[in-house]
């Protein structure tokens, strides 16, 4: 069946496909229910937010419409709409970083279907402070293999004498093969150049919702010094904690400096979104690529991770090297 559709041209093959749709929906056809969602804007002291403007996005089987609204000064509004799919909802206000949630008005009782109302609260972040940063995708051949190799945040490159950097702000050693497609595995280990130094997983603290995904401030303790690995296997024998992974999110205290007790004196912040990634082998054929996004602070005992988007301190970077992420 699906290779006689396919025969078909694009005009013809939307129609087919909306008719399978229509007629495989029982009770409604063509005519999506009409739901309400009523949305509650706080900010994150789950203090209510007036004026801020809610649009909802209502999906029918032949179209979509939107409803928009501004919250009362108990933070409350209401959107309306016909659909069959869950509800599309974001909230934004200048001062704040936009948030949504996705609201699901289809239950199911006793095997039939019914469309309910609902209500749902959204948070939105205040714009504290947004600061420039060195921010920046990076992606690049880790230059040697089965050694372990400085990485300078500041420069975005290796120490020398493979690149341009001049501070091992991380250090990182990678160690394997790739035989063939189905024959590979490698392991990435990276560790820290003081003893002060750390990385701090922040994964539980994000907030998908949001645009401003962790919180705004690198926390002052929690941090682990200890050699960090994460591993690739062709064949799926590592570990699933030690697999890169893009719901992975951290801080970096690095270039931390001590007083004559041990205490903590001086450090530099840092956060990485979406793990840090590694690869085989790069399109250049080096020994293995590795790959972070990440956002530097460079000045010293400034905790501030709140990134201006309009304002990197890298300048002129490519396309696919710019975050555009706070």
């Amino acid at each position: 069946m699906w290779r006689k559709l396919s025969n078909l041209g694009a005009g013809r093959m939307r129609w087919v496909l909306m008719f399978l749709v229509v007629f495989s929906t029982p009770s409604y056809g063509l005519f999506a229910p009409r739901v309400g969602v009523e949305v509650i804007v706080v900010d994150e002291f789950s203090k209510r937010v007036e004026g801020a403007e809610v649009i909802g996005t209502f999906l029918g089987v032949t179209d979509f419409s939107t409803d928009n609204a501004r919250t009362d000064s108990n933070g409350t509004a209401a959107v309306a709409g016909n659909s069959f799919f869950p509800v599309g909802i974001v909230a934004r206000k200048i001062g704040y970083y936009p948030s949504g949630s996705e609201v699901n008005t289809k239950e199911i009782v006793d095997g039939k279907e019914y469309f309910r109302d609902r209500k749902v609260t959204v948070v939105l972040k205040e714009k504290r402070n947004p600061i420039p940063l060195y921010a920046k995708r990076y992606s690049g051949e880790i230059p040697v293999a089965e050694q372990w190799v400085g990485f300078d945040l500041e420069k975005a490159d290796w120490v020398a004498p493979h690149g341009q950097g001049f501070r091992a702000d991380v250090q990182f050693r990678y160690e394997g093969y790739a035989n063939s497609f189905w024959d590979a595995k490698g392991e990435l280990r990276m560790r820290f150049s003081s003893a002060l130094d750390g990385i701090l997983d922040i994964s539980d603290k994000v907030d998908k919702a949001s645009k401003l995904l962790v919180p705004h401030q690198a926390p002052l303790d929690g941090y682990t010094n200890g050699e960090q690995w994460w591993g690739l296997s062709m064949s799926g024998d590592v570990d699933e904690k030690h697999r890169p992974s893009p719901r992975k999110h951290y801080v970096l205290r690095l270039r931390a400096s001590a007083d004559k007790d041990g205490a903590l004196v001086e450090a530099n912040y840092a956060k990485v979104y979406r793990d840090i990634r590694f690869f085989f082998k790069t399109k250049k054929g080096g020994v293995a690529g590795v790959a972070f996004d990440y956002y530097f602070n460079p000045t010293p005992n400034d905790r501030n991770l709140e990134f201006d988007t309009y304002r990197n301190l890298f300048r002129d970077l490519p396309h696919d090297e710019q975050v555009r992420e706070p």
